[in-house]
């Protein structure tokens, strides 16, 4: 008899509504579609993405397109432009039925563990715990001598109860109040046997998502020793989004890394982050056998886009010049002899004088036409300096 296919469901940009249904609905189709939705992060992941929020309509955008073609699945009011499967709101079992059956869903080999690496080699040597070093959380989730379900205590956060052998965690309160208690310190106060009754199945957690919200929230100093130092690395696959706490910016962060291989640092300027960000969000992939150490050449600066220039500083605006005079100033002329003589004795009415020739004006170095005053205009400034001029003789005479 064939194995039945598992398969992992991410959502990304679900409500928590939206998700619960969600999940009862897959729960549901499995006797119709033959198909189970309990895969563990190493099983093929379907992206189930609600593209009517920003989350999930920047993580549809990259999604690498074999990705797009065959493992997601798009939820929105309104029918997407763009060819892909669609599952129309609100949610109806029939509906997700109906887009399943019409899946090619991928055909994939599950996503091998990570090799393990020896304690005393690696980069895991540095996560000994140093007997100096105060009893952490992350500590109390690897000793794998634990037996019986027990107590995790902390003055920082509510208890946690550990199943026997350590294969899952329940909460005693909402993951907000943990992510708040994990940034303040993931020190553990004392670990005792669990003599409480079966708790309410909807409270049980992954070890994952707690190691995942420890090395991305807690103190960097509690997690130093934790941090991977890869020279170059990339990410084997996308963490399962859909079951993790996360921020857009780590899945921009990680949906790049799965397609390019970069040092922390390159991820960080590029990100616009500081380089102690991808540090934890590789720390936190790491825990799930995600990141892989590579040796790929950096880019040669041939292969590299050429730096942006920063912009130019704005203009000052020019000194507006002092245009030159248009006409040459006319030094006044003295008034002949012969007129002198005629108005001698005469009242101004009996005075009669030459009649006034206008020379043309001396036009001095004028700046360009577009700038200067019209022909026009300047022949009526030289015949008003004219007038003036003959004006300014009759008073004088007059004055005499």
């Amino acid at each position: 008899m064939a194995a039945i296919p598992s398969y992992r469901a991410e959502m990304v940009g679900l409500s928590e509504r939206d998700r619960t249904l969600l999940r009862s609905f897959l729960a549901a189709s499995q006797a119709r579609t033959g198909i189970r939705w309990d895969g563990g992060a190493s099983q093929p992941p379907v992206h189930f993405i609600d593209i009517d929020g920003q989350a999930g309509a920047e993580f549809w955008q990259l999604l690498p397109e074999g990705e797009r073609r065959e493992a997601a699945i798009l939820i929105s009011s309104a029918a997407p432009s763009e060819a892909a499967r669609w599952l129309p709101k609100p949610l109806r079992s029939s509906s997700l039925i109906g887009v399943l059956e019409q899946m090619r869903l991928p055909v994939r080999t599950p996503v091998p563990p990570a090799p393990a690496v020896p304690a005393a080699t690696g980069s895991r040597a540095a996560r000994i715990r140093d007997s100096n070093e105060p009893l952490r959380l992350l500590d109390v989730f690897e000793d794998a001598t634990a037996a019986g379900a027990r107590v995790v205590q902390s003055a920082h956060w509510p208890d946690l109860v550990l199943g026997n052998g350590n294969t899952h965690a329940m909460r005693t309160a909402p993951i907000e109040q943990y992510i708040e208690g994990f940034a303040a310190s993931i020190d553990v106060t004392r670990v005792v046997k669990y003599t409480g009754g079966p708790l309410d199945d909807a409270l049980r957690i992954d070890l994952d998502t707690l190691r995942w919200l420890a090395l991305l929230h807690a103190p960097l100093g509690e997690i130093v020793r934790r941090l991977p130092r890869p020279e170059r690395a990339r990410l084997r696959a996308l963490p399962p989004f859909g079951q993790l706490p996360h921020t857009l910016q780590q899945v921009r962060i990680a949906a790049w890394l799965v397609q390019h291989a970069a040092s922390p640092l390159e991820v960080a300027e590029m990100s616009g982050v500081d380089e102690e960000v991808v540090l934890r969000l590789l720390a936190a992939c790491d825990v799930l056998g995600l990141v892989q150490d590579t040796v790929e050449p950096a880019p040669t600066a041939a292969a590299q886009p050429a730096p942006v220039p920063p912009p130019a500083p704005p203009l000052a605006a020019p000194t507006p010049l002092a245009a030159p005079p248009l006409v040459a100033p006319i030094a006044p002329e003295p008034v002949p002899d012969s007129i002198i003589a005629a108005i001698d004795g005469a009242t101004v009415s009996e005075i009669q004088l030459p009649p006034t020739v206008i020379e043309p004006p001396v036009i001095a170095d004028a700046p360009p036409a577009a700038e200067t005053l019209s022909v026009l205009e300047r022949l009526r400034a030289s015949r008003e300096q004219n007038r003036a001029r003959v004006a300014a003789a009759i008073r004088g005479v007059s004055g005499n």
